[in-house]
C-alpha cells in the first residue's frame, strides 16, 4: 500500500530514530506503527545481525511484557462490572473477612494504586517467585499502609496482585488462565500466552532478555526469583496490538482512556522494556518491545509521542557532559538520606567529598556525582541519566534518580 507523502515523512523520522538509538548500543527490540489505522511500520532493529546471537529478534518473536498485564487487569474489571458480577466501589472486605482497613480500600483504589500498600512485600525475605496467592494475600495483611487509603498515590504491585485474585476467584480458575480464556483466545491472540498456571505452552519464539553488565551485554534469564508469578504474560507486536484495537472501541474506551484520550501501559524489569499506546483524538498507535534495558525508555516514548504528531525532536547522538564547579556550600545543601518508594523503599545518603557528591548505599559507596549545573548531576558522562535535587515545601531538597531510562523519586528523610 502506498503512503502518502505526509505519512512517508512520519514513517521516515521514526525509523531514522530507531535507526540511530540502535547504532548508539540503546535499542535492541521490535517496532509496530500505525497512523490512521495504516501501517507505517513493522520493524525489528538489532544490535547483532546475527540470526544466531541470542539479542537477535524478528517482529513475531515473543517479549515478556510485566505490567502490561495491569492494563488487561483493568479491562476485565470493567467487563466484569459491565456483566455485574462486581462493582470497582466495592471494598476489601467484601472479598476478605479480616483485611486491615478492609472496609476502607475499594477496588477501585487498587486499580489506581491508592489505596496506600506499598509497592512491594515490605520486610518479605524469601523469593517472590515461590509464593501462592494465598501466601501473597496473608502478606499483604502485614504490610503497614504508606498514607490512608485514597489520600494519596503510590504505585502498588501488591495492590493488583489482590486484584488478580479477586479475579481469579470469581472465574474461578488462575488469572493467567482467565486472561488466556477472556482474551487471547477471543481476539485471536495466538502467540501470546503465560509461563505459569495455564493449560497450555504457547512459547514459539521468546525474546532472550539482556542487561549490561561492565560494559558487556549479557543475557539474563527471562523468569527473576524476585518476581511473582500470577501475572507472567507474554506475547508479540501484532498480538497486542489486535488487544489496543478491541479497547479502543466502545463501551471499554471511555473507561480506560485518559483525560487526553490516550490508552497506554508500559512493562518492563530486569533486561526488557515494553510499551503499548493508542491516542485515539491523533489517531496513532505503536507498540514498542526490547529485550535490552538500556534505552532511555520514558524519553524515547515522549519523542515517539512528537514524531506521530509530526512534532520536532531531538535525534539520539552520542553523550559528552562536561562537569562544572559548584561550590561547597552548594553542595552541603544536598548532603543527607532519600528513600525511594518505587525501590522498595530503598535509602541511598549523599555526601560531599571533595568537590563532589558521593551516593552511599548501607555505609558502602555505590557511585560519585559531578555538577552538570548546581541541581543536576551526573555519574557517566556518556549517559543522559541524572540525579537531579528538587527544593521541597520544607525548605530541603528531594531528588529525581534516572536509572535505566526511569525517573525516580526520592524524598529526604
Amino acid at each position: 500500500m502506498l503512503l502518502s507523502p505526509k505519512l512517508e515523512r512520519v514513517r521516515d523520522s521514526v525509523d531514522t530514530y530507531f535507526t540511530k538509538l540502535t547504532e548508539l548500543d540503546r535499542f535492541n527490540g521490535v517496532l509496530l506503527v500505525f497512523k490512521n489505522d495504516t501501517l507505517l511500520l513493522d520493524k525489528a532493529y538489532n544490535l547483532n545481525q546475527d540470526g544466531t546471537s541470542s539479542t537477535y529478534v524478528a517482529t513475531d518473536y515473543q517479549f515478556d511484557i510485566h505490567s502490561i498485564a495491569k492494563l488487561m487487569t483493568h479491562y476485565l474489571l470493567v467487563k466484569l462490572e459491565r456483566d455485574e458480577k462486581l462493582s470497582t466501589d466495592q471494598t476489601l472486605d467484601a472479598y476478605f473477612d479480616d483485611f486491615p482497613r478492609g472496609n476502607e480500600i475499594t477496588l477501585k483504589m487498587l486499580l489506581e494504586h491508592s489505596s496506600g500498600l506499598p509497592r512491594e512485600l515490605v520486610g518479605f525475605e524469601g523469593e517472590e517467585y515461590q509464593l501462592t496467592f494465598d501466601d501473597i494475600l496473608e502478606l499483604s495483611k502485614k504490610q503497614s499502609l504508606l498514607f490512608p487509603p485514597g489520600t494519596d498515590v503510590q504505585y502498588s504491585n501488591i495492590g493488583y496482585e489482590i486484584l488478580y485474585g479477586i479475579i481469579s476467584n470469581i472465574y474461578e480458575k488462575s488469572f493467567s488462565q482467565c486472561v488466556v480464556d477472556e482474551i487471547f483466545e477471543p481476539l485471536g491472540m495466538d502467540s501470546s500466552g503465560a509461563h505459569f498456571f495455564v493449560k497450555e505452552n504457547r512459547v514459539k519464539r521468546m525474546a532472550q532478555n539482556h542487561v549490561l553488565k561492565d560494559d558487556v551485554l549479557e543475557p539474563i534469564d527471562n523468569i527473576q526469583k524476585d518476581e511473582f508469578r500470577n501475572a507472567r504474560f507474554f506475547s508479540t507486536g501484532e498480538d497486542l496490538k489486535k488487544f489496543m484495537d478491541h479497547i479502543k472501541q466502545e463501551p471499554y474506551a471511555s473507561f480506560l482512556e485518559d483525560k487526553n484520550g490516550i490508552i497506554a501501559k508500559d512493562g518492563g524489569s530486569k533486561g526488557i522494556r515494553a510499551q503499548v499506546y493508542s491516542d485515539l483524538k491523533n489517531h496513532f498507535d505503536f507498540v514498542l518491545l526490547a529485550n535490552y534495558d538500556e534505552m532511555p525508555f520514558f524519553d524515547t516514548i515522549d519523542d515517539m509521542v512528537k514524531l506521530m504528531k509530526s512534532e520536532p525532536v531531538d535525534y539520539p547522538k552520542e553523550i559528552n557532559r562536561v562537569a562544572i564547579q559548584v561550590d561547597e556550600e552548594v553542595l552541603q545543601e544536598y548532603a543527607g538520606a532519600y528513600t525511594f518508594a518505587d525501590f522498595d523503599g530503598l535509602v541511598l545518603e549523599i555526601e560531599v567529598e571533595g568537590d563532589h557528591l558521593i551516593v552511599l548505599q548501607e555505609d558502602e559507596k555505590v557511585g560519585e556525582l559531578k555538577a552538570e549545573s548546581p541541581t543536576v548531576f551526573f555519574e557517566d558522562s556518556k549517559s543522559a541519566e541524572s540525579f537531579e535535587f528538587i527544593k521541597n515545601e520544607k525548605g530541603t531538597y528531594d531528588a529525581l534518580m534516572g536509572w535505566k531510562g526511569i525517573v525516580v523519586e526520592g524524598k529526604r528523610m
